[in-house]
């Protein structure tokens, strides 16, 4: 096999101001793939192995390298992001360090083909890590780019995720790289050539991955799509940017979901809550032109996927999950089981204004941003200060334990009890709870 570096070949590490350093080299082990701009390969350096990505000759170019430098020097947002680390350069070319993706992220365009599949907690995590890590990236001033199924990969064991190909990476407003994304992903005023891809084109492909993860089919491939007869530039162009319909636009319905074609669409649109609905309808209807304020902010796609999770049910039947909605009748979603479910046993937590109705399942956590302070910070608010556990002597009876360092008091029948750290409350009917910063009553 022909590659653009021999195995077995030492390269040499360059600092990031561009200063070569000696004697440390990077030893080329083995080939791991090709793409568009180059070639990836495993390499030892500093006693460990990592990726380099090697750049076709005629990516070899002086903004590239600069770039790189600067990304190097920024640093990365987030421990998902597979960075840029370190310049390595041989022969007049040069390349980069990352690490190396581990084997059990697989990449993400295989739920859309079914080779793996995601719960609907693990859903809420994909999204969750997706919105937070593009959220970090983005108050750095940077934007991404080319957000498409190609750069994704993810855990499917826990829903954690990796995004490669940072080297494209440049600050909002600047595209000295020359990229312009993927079409399918691409906003509609970069399909048109109209803006160069920056922050706000960013937040619209950050939507079309999420909806094809969600509902494992495109928003704008329903009928219109499915009736094309050449699928070339000028196809792509009208069906992504001059006149995009969502296939579940309330008022235009020229692009439903053709049956037999894109069932996915439908069936999975109907088991969502009209919640998350609306944040796509939003985005994919005036979002279309309105690159400022018509585009969820991570933020917001933190606290819809926030929400969405606290209405995860377990079926007591057949241990499917299954999304609680008020004043639903519910059954199973289960084939095999279909149980009707009565309403699943709720926590409504109020702090300052806000309210939320968290659904308690053996595994339901309590966590920072519901209970001290509405964290957007994925990874801070998601620190735990609270977690289910069963009464080791009645397994018919549950409680609530405090993970927090302060004392809660919980009140029942005029009887007020504290519950100190790392002790538990029983779940009784009509207790309410004083969690200091915020207040809980149980519904049953």
């Amino acid at each position: 096999m022909n590659t653009l570096i021999k195995i077995g070949t030492t390269l040499n590490l360059t600092s990031s101001s561009g200063v070569l350093t000696q004697p440390q080299a990077v030893i080329v082990k083995s080939f791991i793939g090709g793409g568009g701009q180059g070639e990836v390969y495993k390499v030892l350096a500093y006693g460990k192995e990592y990726a380099l990505k090697w750049y076709f000759k005629r990516n070899q170019k002086k903004a590239l390298k600069d770039n790189l430098k600067a990304l190097i020097k920024l640093g990365s947002p987030s421990e998902n992001f597979l960075w840029p680390k370190q310049l390595v350069e041989h022969g007049g070319q040069f390349g980069y360090l990352m690490e190396l993706r581990q084997e059990n992220y697989k990449k993400s365009q295989k739920l859309m083909e079914r080779e793996f599949s995601l719960s609907y907690s693990l859903v809420c995590n994909v999204a969750l890590n997706l919105a937070d890590s593009f959220r970090k990236l983005h108050v750095k001033g940077l934007s991404y780019q080319d957000i498409s199924w190609g750069n994704i990969f993810i855990d499917p064991e826990d829903g954690k995720i990796l995004i490669c190909d940072n080297d494209n990476i440049a600050p909002h407003g600047s595209n000295t790289i020359g990229i312009s994304g993927t079409y399918g992903f691409m906003a509609p005023e970069v399909v048109l050539n109209e803006q160069k891809p920056d922050q706000y084109s960013d937040l619209f492909s950050l939507a079309i991955l999420l909806f094809q993860i969600l509902f494992l089919e495109h928003p704008f491939n329903g009928r219109r799509w499915a009736n094309i007869a050449c699928w070339d530039d000028y196809a792509k162009k009208k069906l992504y940017g001059s006149e995009p319909i969502f296939i579940f636009d309330p008022v235009n319905k020229e692009n439903r979901p053709m049956i037999g074609v894109q069932d996915n669409a439908k069936i999975f649109w109907n088991m969502y809550p009209r919640h998350i609905h609306e944040c796509f309808i939003n985005v994919f209807t005036k979002g279309l032109k309105n690159r400022e304020n018509g585009r969820l902010l991570e933020e917001d796609w933190i606290e819809a996927f926030r929400v969405l999770r606290e209405s995860i049910m377990i079926c007591p039947a057949c241990g499917r999950e299954v999304i609680f909605k008020e004043k639903e009748g519910l059954k199973c979603w289960g084939k095999n089981c279909e149980a009707e479910l009565p309403p699943p046993p709720r926590l409504k937590i109020k702090l300052g204004k806000r309210e939320r109705i968290i659904v308690l399942n053996p595994n339901t956590k309590l966590y920072t941003y519901q209970l001290t302070s509405h964290e957007p910070d994925f990874i801070k608010g998601d620190i735990p200060l609270g977690e289910m556990v069963q009464s080791p002597e009645n397994p018919n009876k549950w409680g609530i334990r405090n993970l927090s360092k302060e004392p809660w008091s919980c009140t029942r029948k005029d009887e007020t009890k504290e519950t100190p750290p790392g002790k538990a409350f029983v779940l009784n009917s009509g207790i309410k709870i004083n969690f200091k910063t915020a207040t809980g009553e149980l519904i049953i």
